[in-house]
């Protein structure tokens, strides 16, 4: 036991740097890592496999991600990506804390301990050691990370670079300088971007996917990487599930379902994390629509699906009531069924203030849906202003998501044209268009692996 202060500040910082600290792997040991199967600069065994993957039609392939199952934006891309590749062939191994009743029987579900996860920063701390130690030792043509882990084939990234997300989720969200500052500098906060920079460290990786240049210019930015190694492929939709057809099958029945008159208006927004997503923002736009009213006086109705805290959403609620909205906004939590809540909107309005990219847009424009999303996000980039929706400047602009509402709301032609362009536009964003790139992506990052390994 230390007994002195000295010697327990000594330990806590020996502590701190094995979890913050260990040294990145660099280029010049890359053939040494490749011919032994690990790297000797880091405590983490290295990414190559001990001898090169076997060419065949069919790829054994990892997946890393805390969880699989059918909710959430990251969640449910996943599934579909591993339900393509097992449909194509391919072997998918999946090691996760946690998954549902969704499972593929198909699937390898390696699980993975969260002997931690009452303390936020050992849970990240022990997933990415967990991952980095065991993975590693089975021979995969890929290994493709979505979550907070340092060394893989191909990683997905679906948030940014920390410091940037920092800025919306921390800098934004309100309270004293003291107290933003000491969440920046928390042991969670710290673990996070030291597992970030080891994955942005050449030699860690092969290629890092991102869903929109919006943040793959972030991640060059800050890390000095170049186009091509930091590739942006789109995401992809199931333009069958989502589908303009979907609103004469689902529309009358979720508005009764709901309470809602077949003539009124409905904006939806699709959102977790209602503060970063600009749910506060839309709550005070439709104050300003309500209390100018809509054409024909059409009853106005929003519709949030997601999750917050629940403390957070009980306010969001009480104030909606506040200001005269008891009957206009309400939130109806988490859903499967999305698709359907699309099939029943008018509108809908993504005013966030950092989306990597935001799928639900896409799905909203498959489906017949006109758009309004913040420039911050980056399906904003397949949004084309006036045609198929429009883009939001700023977030906090609540005058201007007002009067697209009551625009939009008064005018059902614009609305059929702007849907019917939004729907063929979504259709060049299709799972299949999706799926070749990524799995030509593979397939060129698989050969390169060979290589390395055969010429070591």
């Amino acid at each position: 036991m230390l007994t002195n202060a000295p010697a327990r500040q000594a330990a806590a910082h020996h502590f701190e740097a094995q979890l913050m600290d260990p040294p990145p792997l660099r280029e010049g040991n890359l053939a040494a890592a490749c011919a032994e199967g690990k790297d000797h600069s880091t405590p983490f065994p290295r990414l190559l496999p001990r001898k090169p993957p076997p060419q065949c039609s069919g790829m054994k392939v990892a997946i890393t991600h805390t969880r699989y199952c059918f909710k959430g934006g990251v969640e449910r891309y996943i599934f579909d990506l591993v339900k393509r590749l097992l449909d194509a062939g391919h072997e998918v191994h999946y090691f996760c804390h946690f998954w549902d009743d969704h499972v593929d029987p198909r699937v390898k579900l390696h699980k993975v301990p969260n002997a931690w996860k009452q303390i936020r920063f050992m849970k990240v701390w022990s997933f990415d050691r967990w991952i980095s130690q065991r993975v590693r030792r089975e021979d995969f043509d890929i290994v493709h990370g979505f979550s907070k882990t340092s060394y893989q084939d191909i990683y997905t990234d679906g948030s940014g670079c920390l410091l940037d997300y920092q800025g919306y989720s921390i800098g934004e969200a309100g309270g004293s300088k003291l107290k933003q500052s000491l969440k920046r500098k928390s042991w969670h906060q710290k673990q996070i971007l030291a597992i970030e920079q080891r994955r942005f460290t050449r030699g860690n990786f092969h290629k890092i996917v991102v869903m929109a240049d919006l943040v793959g210019d972030q991640i060059k930015s800050r890390y000095g990487l170049g186009d091509e190694e930091v590739v942006t492929i789109y995401n992809g939709i199931d333009t069958e599930r989502f589908h303009p057809r979907n609103v004469e099958r689902w529309d009358d029945e979720y508005r009764e379902r709901n309470v809602i008159p077949k003539s009124a208006f409905v904006v939806l927004c699709v959102a977790n994390d209602y503060r970063r997503k600009g749910v506060p923002q839309l709550i005070e736009a439709a104050r300003i629509a309500q209390e100018r009213g809509l054409p024909d006086g059409r009853a106005l109705r929003v519709a949030v699906v997601g999750k917050d805290r629940h403390s957070y959403e009980v306010e969001l609620s009480k104030h909606a009531r506040d200001v005269g909205l008891r009957d206009v906004v309400k939130f109806y939590g988490p859903q499967d069924q999305i698709d359907r809540w699309h099939a029943m909107a008018d509108f809908f309005v993504l005013p966030t203030r950092f989306d990597a990219f935001g799928n639900v847009v896409l799905e909203a424009m498959a489906t017949g849906v006109p758009t309004l999303v913040s420039a911050k996000a980056g399906a904003a980039e397949v949004v084309e202003e006036g045609k198929t929706g429009w883009v939001l400047g700023d977030p906090d602009d609540v005058q201007l998501i007002a009067n697209k509402i009551i625009e939009l709301a008064g005018d059902r032609e614009q609305q059929k044209t702007m849907g019917e362009a939004g729907r063929a536009a979504a259709e060049t964003y299709s799972w299949d268009v999706h799926f070749e790139k990524m799995l030509a992506l593979y397939e060129e990052v698989a050969e390169q692996k060979r290589a390395a390994v055969a010429s070591a």
